[in-house]
């Protein structure tokens, strides 16, 4: 299960939970497509990954396409992992390959925060914390 909203100003919300597919890979990228054609310029993203697990090869191939392909769009970009090691490495490698330094993951919430604070407008700010608390 995925989903990938815009509720205030340029804050991307995009939430993944396992068990994942193919399909939700690609309903992820037409919905980041979408919000792009909506919204020029750069946007910040927050990623929940805390409820998903290691990809499969092939997922993981698709995920680093959508990296790669959002690349410019990006002022700054943060996923809150869940403490899998092989997942967590996963996404790190996937980070990696993507070469974008605005890009990052964390383990901690309040880390996350900090790192997105500077990109981020009050309104923004304050739905961050919503999202955050919304977790499943």
């Amino acid at each position: 299960m995925y989903s990938v909203q815009i509720v205030v100003g340029r804050l991307v919300e995009v939430r993944l939970v396992t068990p994942t597919s193919m399909k939700d890979i690609e309903g992820l990228r037409s919905g980041l497509l979408q919000l792009f054609q909506q919204r020029p310029g750069k946007l910040v993203f927050i990623s929940d990954l805390t409820g998903a697990t290691v990809f499969t090869p092939e997922e993981a191939d698709m995920v680093l396409e959508v990296f790669k392909a959002d690349n410019p769009r990006i002022e700054r970009s943060a996923f809150l992992l869940n403490r899998g090691v092989f997942f967590h490495r996963q996404v790190e490698r996937l980070i990696s390959q993507a070469k974008n330094p605005a890009r990052r993951s964390f383990l901690e919430p309040d880390e996350l925060k900090a790192f997105l604070v500077a990109a981020l407008t009050d309104a923004e700010h304050g739905r961050l914390s919503r999202f955050l608390s919304e977790r499943p």
